[in-house]
């Protein structure tokens, strides 16, 4: 089978000549140079033999347009990227967010790393693009006071959404145009910890489905849900229309049996717990891969990590792995 082939098989559901998987990591010392990042990001894949690639920008490029002021000093030891300065910090600053144009900024420079991406891989490897929620760009553009704003002044972030759901189809729309097999749609609000489901539902679900709609009528075949975190609000987003669900199996519930079990059938992109990777105990890693094959019978599952490997990533564990992968 050829990779697309064997990811639409998988997202069917049917048989397979062996289970895909891919890989993915940060790049903080390129990933504002769309040309390197999108060399390095190939690179990383023909070494692997990643059936797709996911697209792997730093986590803030979907605020910087609108004026956060941002450290990336941290990733390079195994942190995160912070915003040391927010660009809302009252509520009326809901108000005066523009709609940012994605020929200009950072969103150009993302679109452009991702044609040069998909350029670089070919027709036969499918390229994900990184879409963030428009609630999680909401956190990450106030620095996480959007919650309190919500519930004290709910038209004011509503009015913010609205701008911002705006420019993530705009976005979405424009990186399927480039090449794009869809998006690797990442929620990391959906969680119990800020929501209960009745009100991620009422203030952050529209939003969502605005952006999976735009991926879907853009031509995307293979969108995906990534639901991050351990409290996660897995009953809104299993129904959510996607091809594949992304979520921290072996660390959260639900696993993969009990959501079969429950009547779920969309493919499950994921697996392995990174951890595990980035702590190179190769027998817990091949316990996750021997798991999910159990539960599935190796159908509906695209072999893959929870979230993103802490950089810096150890590139001979990975390539354990996938031997592994590749022995079942």
């Amino acid at each position: 089978m050829k990779k697309t082939e064997r990811i639409q098989s998988a997202l069917r559901g049917i048989d397979v000549d062996r289970v895909p998987f891919a890989f993915w990591t940060h790049r903080p010392d390129i990933d504002l140079d769309s040309a390197k990042l999108a060399e390095e990001t190939a690179l990383f894949a023909q070494r692997l033999d990643l059936d797709f690639v996911k697209s792997m920008p730093n986590g803030f490029y979907c605020v910087e347009d609108w004026g956060c002021e941002l450290d990336f000093s941290d990733v390079a030891r195994g942190g995160v990227g912070r915003v040391v300065r927010p660009a809302v910090s009252m509520p009326d600053d809901w108000r005066k967010l523009a709609r940012s144009a994605t020929s200009a900024g950072a969103l150009a420079r993302e679109l452009r790393y991702l044609s040069l991406l998909v350029k670089r891989m070919g027709p036969d490897v499918p390229v994900l693009a990184t879409v963030f929620s428009p609630m999680t760009i909401a956190n990450k553009l106030s620095n996480g006071v959007h919650r309190a704003h919500l519930d004290s002044e709910p038209q004011a972030v509503a009015a913010g959404l609205e701008v911002i759901t705006q420019v993530t189809c705009d976005f979405t729309r424009a990186a399927i145009a480039a090449g794009c097999a869809g998006i690797f749609f990442a929620t990391q609000d959906a969680t119990f910890h800020l929501f209960d489901t009745n009100t991620y539902r009422r203030e952050a679900e529209p939003h969502d489905l605005r952006v999976l709609q735009a991926a879907r009528e853009a031509g995307g075949w293979f969108n995906a849900i990534h639901m991050h975190g351990d409290d996660v609000l897995f009953d809104v987003l299993r129904d959510y229309p996607a091809d594949a669900l992304n979520w921290h199996i072996g660390e959260t519930p639900p696993a993969i049996g009990a959501y079969r079990a429950s009547g779920g059938t969309r493919a499950v992109l994921g697996g392995l717990q990174r951890g595990h990777i980035t702590n190179r105990d190769l027998p817990a890693v091949f316990k996750d891969i021997q798991t999910s094959m159990d539960q599935t019978q190796g159908r509906g599952i695209i072999i893959a990590p929870a979230c993103v490997i802490r950089h810096p990533v150890d590139e001979q564990v990975i390539l354990e792995i996938v031997r592994k992968i590749n022995s079942l």
